[in-house]
């Protein structure tokens, strides 16, 4: 069944026709093909997205580990949770149920300290069994990873708290947390479970160093013994990488206009470079690498920390290069990195060769590596998150790219399937916890626009490796996919029911001779009601049945309006159109609901 049928299911139902013909045609498309395309199940229940079988659920499960990820980063879970859930996904099992506890109590105690407006809608975290926490939380799990995403992205999406107070325990106070042991620790050196959850006191001598660091500048904002807020402009610093970044270029001197050079130079491991055979060319810049090697026209070191080796794996990790931890000591993945950057700019075409051979360089002598900081830092500047309208402009021009390659159809048919290919790119986090996948869209989308050629190469099968634009381009679709149609599936099991007229159906707690007692309601979409119950129904079936009719309709004003609003947006749309790029359309409605900025008007 193609697109065409499905914008033409929703003009019917936004013009009113709720016909059973609509409906079932509605679900049918929804159920079946939709879900076969995006890879979600529908319904998405925990089982289902667990299920690891033919049955489409791969996108619903990366989802979920996503959703590991930050709560690990933000300490409601710990490394080793990180690690066995990770564990678990690379056996092909299911994660053990003791882990699934944690989890859903780490996502109720994250809900129950953010202070998103949209988390007024739900209900609380059950505090029966397993199964009904799980539920909860399968059913709340994208405006829970929506909003745990903003905390962890170092794009400049967390919102500065003006009014924080230090040591206040909320999620924002987390996500300060969380950026001071990027900057500052090293989890390997046995801070692996002392992790501050909260930005606290203990940590504000840190903010000394990260002002001499950044060369004095910042003093007449750092807090004093008494402080009860930070000022605005630390608050900036540590939620947006790039920002923080430039901060420690101008403060070294390294800008693109700044005049003298600054080079890294380190060792990697017998057999981590290249080989021993060099061009005429790499002779020469070896020879002169090793004269600025003697001559002292470098810095070894950037500190104790180590902050801009941190900042540049930072930059790197970002652009979709950098797999390893974000520790400041430059090994052989920061190095590989690096030459992927290298090699992708050089597909890319606006610097000729001769500079781009420059960037990274072997000495002569002592085998060591030198890069040149300033010229990596010209390369990444293009990589840097754009404000959101040019985003979604930029995202608009790799979805043409693509379609005037003709690839677009291809696209939609093998993009599930070669999701997997992804895979190596996540840097083994079962064996290695500290990795982590960058998740901020913004840079996803630069990284795919930089190089869209690189992308259109990869879907025509001609590409292999992932790093940089191809990974984004991929990472950003499935995120998308799981942002938009997981919201958008979750919201539609409600409205089958009303569309449909299918009952909410319990059953009484004592059995009898014809079995257990049957209390069914049932609504349309102008809410009038049906009940039916059995005589031998008690007081307290009746009272959990209406609770559960309660849960359901709370569950149902909040998913129902993200609906009704992806149908108006389908209604608007002309045929043709592809499977992904409709995905992406209705992300991108989805996430306008997840933000507030949704029309309030919509009634389909």
């Amino acid at each position: 069944m193609n697109t065409a049928t499905l914008v033409d299911v929703c003009r019917d139902l936004q013009a009113g026709n709720l016909s059973p013909r609509v409906g079932e045609e509605a679900e049918r498309i929804v159920a079946e093909t939709m879900t076969a395309r995006y890879a979600m199940p529908f319904p998405a229940t925990v089982p289902a997205t667990f299920l690891r079988t033919a049955q489409p659920s791969r996108t619903r499960r990366g989802q979920w580990h996503e959703l590991v990820q930050h709560l690990t980063d933000l300490a409601y879970l710990t490394p080793a949770d990180f690690q066995a859930w990770h564990r678990a996904r690379a056996a092909g099992e299911d994660p053990p149920r003791e882990l699934l506890g944690k989890v859903t109590v780490a996502a109720g105690a994250f809900v129950g300290e953010d202070d998103y407006p949209g988390f007024r809608n739900f209900r609380s975290l059950p505090a029966g069994g397993l199964a009904e926490r799980l539920d909860w939380l399968e059913e709340y799990l994208v405006p829970v990873v929506h909003r745990l995403a903003r905390y962890t992205s170092f794009d400049g999406d967390t919102e500065v708290r003006e009014g924080y107070r230090i040591g206040e325990t909320s999620a924002y106070g987390r996500s300060l947390s969380f950026r001071m042991r990027v900057y500052f620790y090293h989890f390997q050196q046995g801070y692996t479970n002392r992790r501050p959850s909260y930005f606290t006191r203990e940590q504000l001598p840190l903010l000394y160093q990260l002002d001499n660091s950044l060369g004095g500048h910042y003093r007449e904002y750092l807090p004093g013994r008494d402080a009860v807020h930070l000022h605005r402009t630390f608050h900036e610093l540590l939620l947006d990488g790039p920002r923080l970044f430039d901060a420690f270029r101008r403060a070294n001197r390294f800008l693109p206009e700044a005049a003298g050079r600054y080079f890294l130079q380190y060792t990697l491991p017998q057999g981590g470079g290249t080989g021993d055979a060099w061009t005429d060319r790499e002779e020469r810049l070896a020879r002169r690498a090793e004269r600025r090697v003697k001559g002292n026209e470098l810095h070894q070191d950037t500190g104790a920390n180590h902050l801009g080796i941190r900042l540049l794996q930072l930059a790197l990790w970002r652009a979709g290069f950098y797999t390893g931890v974000l520790d400041g000591a430059f090994g052989i993945l920061s190095h590989r990195a690096v030459l992927a950057l290298v090699a992708q700019e050089r597909e890319h075409g606006e610097w000729k060769d001769r500079r781009l051979d420059r960037v990274i360089v072997r000495t002569a002598e002592t085998g060591s590596w030198l890069v040149d900081l300033k010229l990596v830092g010209r390369l990444l500047d293009a990589y840097a998150p754009p404000p959101p309208p040019e985003a979604e402009a930029e995202e608009n021009r790799i979805w043409e790219a693509v379609r005037e390659s003709g690839m677009e159809d291809k696209l939609d048919a093998e993009f599930a399937e070669r999701q997997r290919e992804v895979s190596p790119i996540y840097g083994e986090p079962e064996r290695h916890p500290f990795r982590r996948a960058y998740y901020g869209l913004r840079s996803l989308l630069r990284g795919a626009f930089r190089a869209v050629r690189r992308v259109i190469a990869w879907i025509a099968g001609t590409i292999e490796t992932l790093l940089g634009a191809v990974f984004d381009f991929v990472k950003a679709v499935a995120k998308r996919l799981q942002e938009g149609i997981g919201m958008f599936f979750t919201g539609f099991r409600y409205f089958g029911h009303f569309l449909l007229g299918r009952p909410f159906v319990s059953l009484g707690a004592v059995a009898g001779e014809g079995g257990a007692p049957l209390l069914l309601t049932r609504y349309r979409l102008d809410f009038d009601v049906v009940n039916l119950m059995d005589a031998s129904v008690s007081h307290d079936d009746l009272g959990r049945h209406q609770r559960y009719i309660g849960r359901m309709l709370e569950g149902a004003a909040y998913f129902l309006e993200a609906v009704t609003t992806v149908i108006r947006l389908i209604a608007s749309l002309q045929p043709p159109l592809g499977w992904l790029r409709l995905g992406i359309f209705v992300a991108r409605r989805v996430r306008d609901f997840l933000r507030g900025e949704q029309e309030p008007d919509l009634v389909v």
